[in-house]
This record gives structure tokens, C-alpha cells and sequence, in this order.
């Protein structure tokens, strides 16, 4: 509760420090769309800072990405916006795909749920837009993973989908609660003209997206907004006047309690998760930011809790994981009846393999003189195949035993590795690519697993290079924060991206056996490998343009 008495700019400065720090993710944009105030949760989820962007238009700060062909973000924002603008009411957006420039420059991907709403004067003229959103890029990223992994089984990706129609249902429900709760606090907004209108618009901005509370120095309860009540399911009149265990769960434990009230008590912001429990008994959760207001002597006076209800959030992330780790409960067994079965096909093809050999041999040796052309074209066929199936075998064979492998790992020079193989591959006919390697960090793994890695990477550089005029090769590293990423770049045939997802599977070809040799293999005892690091494997092309494979290792390996 603020005392009536308070000077404007004391007030004007406590609103504002309330905004900037409620939880949630707000701006307060003028009419022409320049950013007037910025919520520290806002920033930071946009990777910014309040003084870079305040008095900027929106969409210098927030563009487009411009790698991202059917980006539509600034489009649907900005019809988003014009509708309030010409309507005066407010309006609440679809999940949007927007990524967000990074401060080097580069963009990450990012999914939000907004809503713009007006805030106006006695005029009935739109001063400010609240631009309120929900970063769901989590569960949106998650939920692509959980897609690709629910092919395993049909009753995995049903599961997925009625979860994702839930959650959504979920959002528009909010949404729709938000709007009416929106409207209620416009009605109270309107009877406080005679107040500064900055503070008017952060308090609005306040009121209508959180649960509010404002105890004395003791913890008494003095105040409590709609939104408490709503939440507790207690009445104002019962609410006043008690302290917050009124609603405690008794989950959290008392160090955690001591904790929060040591913290406020010496006049600092306490931020954290909390378990609450309402009149009937049930559970609930929510997001909470309590702020110390000091007095003269720098001591605190009263406390406001702001609060946003994260139940619902919390509920589907312990959803999500139980299926994530059956996921991959599930993706593991199957992993190891694949092996198992092609380490038994392998060895039980070896025989009949050796038998078709074997009488192909005799034939050529015993009945060469006697076969015509046709015959000797047939059998070279027969030949051909039985030697192909050999190096499928043997693909296969190496691919399963890498399961089972166990990592001797130890301290790696990349580059005196990488040379000993390029110089093992420029002595194969035909040899002709200009190699350059950069500067390659070292790590820690496992000697052998890392020179196949190099082979692979490097062989399939220098096939695919190989009808140019002047292949070229390039290798290189960069020590990132928490990983070293190793790079193979090339001026090959390069592939389609479109179907870049195919490259690491097992048997996987984007280019005919005819035009370049190979099992399919080699990348995806790459990803084998790098995945049993703990890594990633990934690769970027165009056609006939080149292509650029990537992995990473933990910088804590290095």
C-alpha cells in the first residue's frame, strides 16, 4: 500500500521500479511505435539492455531474421499493432515465430505468445501500447524434438499431439482471462485521472497481469488484489490482516523460508519459485518477485509480492519430462535390439557372402575361356555385388560395435592427428584436393574414435570434391564458451538442405552409387561417435556449392 502523501516523483520512481521488475515480459511502446519502458524480464529474454533500446522504433531493435526466408514476424506484429491503434481495443496474437538478434550480431530462434493493449486517455486516445508476451520457445523446441522422436511409435506421437492441443487450449483459456481481467482494471484505471499518468499506466500494466499482495514489515497482509483472492480462493476480508501462512504448502523448507525473509528484511529483491496451497486445500504454484519499499533509514516498511501463476506451466513440464524419459527409455532399448540384430545379419551374411565369392572365383578361373561376353559381363556383376555387400558388412559391423565400445579417453593434439591422416589420404590414386588446416584446439577423448572421425569427415570432403577443377578442403576449430566446434568445408557438390536431417542416418545417400562410391555409413558413425562424447554433429550446404560439416565437443574435455 503507497501512502497518499508520498511526493509524485518518489511514487513516480517506486511504479516505475515495479515495472521494470514485475515478472513477465512487457514494453510500453508509444503511438509511433518507439519503446518507452522495458520490463528486466523483458530484456532479458530478448537479449538486451533498457538504456540500448529505449526511445528506438520496435522494429530497429527487433528486425526480422534475415536468414529465415519466411520469416513473418514484423508483418503479423505490426498488423497486430495497427488494429489496436485504429480500434482502441486490444488484441492478442497467435504463437509467433520471432527470432532475436543476438548481441554478435547473429539470430537465435525464438517462439512468444503476445498481446497488445491500449492504454487510454480521457480523450479516448491511445497514449501508450502494452506489448505483453510468454516465451514458448521451450516447449516449442521440445516439442519438435518429441516429434522426431515419436516416430518410434504411433501411440508416442498421439500422446504428443493431444498434449500440444492441451497446452494450447490451456493458452487461449489465459489469454481470454487475461482480456477480461484486462477490462477490469481499465474501469478502475479511469477513476485515477488526477494521478500522474506514467505511474497510472505502470500500475495498470501491474494490476492486470499479476497477483498482488502488500504486507507490513511483520509479514501482516494489508492488501491484496482480485487476482490473490481469485487464486487463494480466500476473500479480501480474510485475507487481511494474517500472514502468508495462511497459504503455505508446507512444501518448502524452512532454511528456504529463512532465506527469503533474511533477504527482504536487509532491504534486498527476493525472486523465486513457490508452492502455495488455497482454501480447498489444493495446490498451486507461482512465479514471485517481492520488493522491499524502505524508509528514510534505508529500513524496510512494507513489502509488495508480485506474482504470476505458473501452475499450469509447471504441470506440463513435469508432463513433458515423464514422456521425455520414456522417450528415451524407449529410443535406448530400441538402440540396442538395432545392434543386436545387425551385428547377428552381419555375421550370419559373412557365410553365404564367402560362398557367392567363393563359386564366382572358380568360375572366372575354371570356365573364363569359355564365356561370352555376356556371361563375363554377368558374372562381373555377381563380383561387383558380392564385393559391395562385403563393405556394407563391414560398415555395419563397425557401426554396431561402436555401442559397445568403451571410451579410453585422453588428452588429444587435433592438429597432429588431423595431419597424419590427411597425409594417409593423399596417397590414394587420383589424389588432387588442396587441403588447408587452420588452427585446431585440443580436447580430451578417445584417440581412436576421433581419427575415424577425421577419416570419415575428410573422405567424404575429398570425394565429393573431386569432379571439381581445383577441389579444395578447409579444416578449422573455435573455442566457444562451454565447447570446441571442429569444421569441414569444401567446394563439392554440396546437397539440398532440405534434406540435410537424412545425412547422419545409417544408410542415408543424397547422391547416386553411380556418380560417387560409398555404403552411407560414415556419417553416421560420426554421429555415433560425437554423440558418445556427449557432442553434436550437424552440416550445412548447396547445391553444387559446397559443404560444410560441423561438430562439438565439451570445452570441459579440452
Amino acid at each position: 500500500m503507497i501512502s497518499k502523501n508520498a511526493p509524485d516523483s518518489k511514487i513516480e520512481t517506486g511504479f516505475k521500479t515495479l515495472f521494470e521488475q514485475v515478472p513477465g515480459l512487457y514494453l510500453v511502446l508509444l503511438p509511433d511505435l518507439y519503446i518507452h519502458a522495458v520490463s528486466d524480464d523483458y530484456a532479458a529474454a530478448t537479449m538486451t539492455r533498457r538504456e540500448d533500446i529505449t526511445g528506438k522504433h520496435l522494429f530497429e531493435v527487433f528486425p526480422d531474421n534475415p536468414d529465415d526466408i519466411g520469416a513473418d514476424g514484423v508483418l503479423n506484429l505490426k498488423t497486430s499493432l495497427n488494429s489496436v491503434l485504429k480500434n482502441k481495443v486490444a488484441h492478442t496474437m497467435a504463437v509467433q515465430k520471432y527470432d532475436i538478434r543476438r548481441p554478435d550480431g547473429t539470430f537465435e530462434e525464438r517462439y512468444w505468445s503476445p498481446l497488445n493493449k491500449p492504454v487510454l486517455d480521457s480523450k479516448n486516445e491511445v497514449v501508450f501500447i502494452i506489448h505483453r508476451v510468454e516465451d514458448v520457445t521451450n516447449f516449442m523446441l521440445l516439442q519438435k524434438e518429441q516429434i522426431a522422436k515419436d516416430k518410434i511409435t504411433d501411440d508416442l506421437r498421439a500422446r504428443s499431439s493431444a498434449m500440444e492441443v492441451e497446452i494450447i487450449k490451456r493458452s487461449q483459456e489465459i489469454q481470454k482471462l487475461n482480456a477480461e481481467l484486462e477490462w477490469k482494471v481499465t474501469e478502475r484505471t479511469m477513476q485515477l485521472e488526477s494521478l500522474n499518468k506514467d505511474i497510472s499506466d505502470y500500475k495498470f500494466a501491474l494490476d492486470t497481469s499479476s497477483i498482488v499482495a502488500v504486507t507490513d514489515q511483520k509479514g501482516i497482509i494489508l492488501h491484496v488484489n482480485d487476482n490473490f483472492c481469485k487464486i487463494s480462493k480466500y476473500s479480501r476480508e480474510e485475507l487481511i490482516g494474517q500472514d502468508h501462512r495462511i497459504i503455505n504448502s508446507g512444501f518448502h523448507t524452512r532454511d528456504f523460508i529463512r532465506n527469503l525473509w533474511v533477504t527482504i528484511a536487509n532491504g534486498e529483491i527476493w525472486r523465486g519459485e513457490l508452492k502455495n496451497r488455497d482454501k480447498d486445500g489444493s495446490n498451486y504454484w507461482v512465479d514471485t518477485t517481492i520488493v522491499p519499499f524502505l524508509n528514510e533509514r534505508g529500513k524496510p516498511y512494507q513489502y509488495i509480492a508480485i506474482r504470476a501463476d505458473i501452475t499450469a506451466r509447471k504441470l506440463a513440464e513435469e508432463q513433458i519430462r515423464g514422456l521425455h524419459a520414456d522417450l528415451e527409455l524407449k529410443v535406448q532399448q530400441r538402440t540396442q535390439d538395432l545392434e543386436a540384430f545387425s551385428y547377428s545379419v552381419s555375421h550370419d551374411l559373412r557365410a553365404p557372402l564367402r560362398t557367392i565369392n567363393g563359386y564366382a572365383t572358380m568360375l572366372q578361373e575354371d570356365y573364363g575361356q569359355i564365356l561370352d561376353n555376356e556371361g563375363k559381363r554377368l558374372l562381373n556383376i555377381v563380383q561387383d555385388g558380392a564385393k559391395k555387400m562385403g563393405m556394407l558388412i563391414d560398415d555395419l559391423l563397425a557401426f554396431s560395435k561402436l555401442g559397445k565400445t568403451d571410451l579410453t579417453k585422453s588428452k588429444i593434439d587435433m592438429r597432429s592427428l588431423v595431419e597424419k591422416v590427411c597425409n594417409d589420404l593423399t596417397r590414394a590414386p587420383g589424389f588432387k584436393a588442396k587441403i588447408e588446416i587452420g588452427n585446431l584446439h585440443p580436447v580430451i577423448a578417445d584417440p581412436a574414435m576421433m581419427n575415424q572421425v577425421w577419416v570419415n569427415l575428410l573422405s567424404n570432403a575429398i570425394k565429393y570434391s573431386s569432379n571439381k577443377e581445383k577441389p579444395a578442403v578447409k579444416i578449422a576449430s573455435e573455442l566457444r564458451k562451454d565447447s570446441v566446434h571442429y569444421s569441414v568445408i569444401d567446394n563439392g557438390v554440396g546437397f539440398d538442405m532440405r534434406y540435410a536431417d537424412k545425412l547422419f542416418g545409417v544408410f542415408q545417400r543424397l547422391h547416386s552409387s553411380e556418380d560417387f562410391e560409398g555404403t552411407g555409413v560414415g556419417l553416421a558413425i560420426v554421429h555415433r561417435i560425437i554423440s558418445r562424447h556427449k557432442g553434436k554433429t550437424w552440416a550445412k550446404g548447396v547445391p553444387d556449392k559446397g559443404a560444410s560439416f560441423y561438430f562439438s565437443l565439451p570445452a570441459e574435455n579440452g
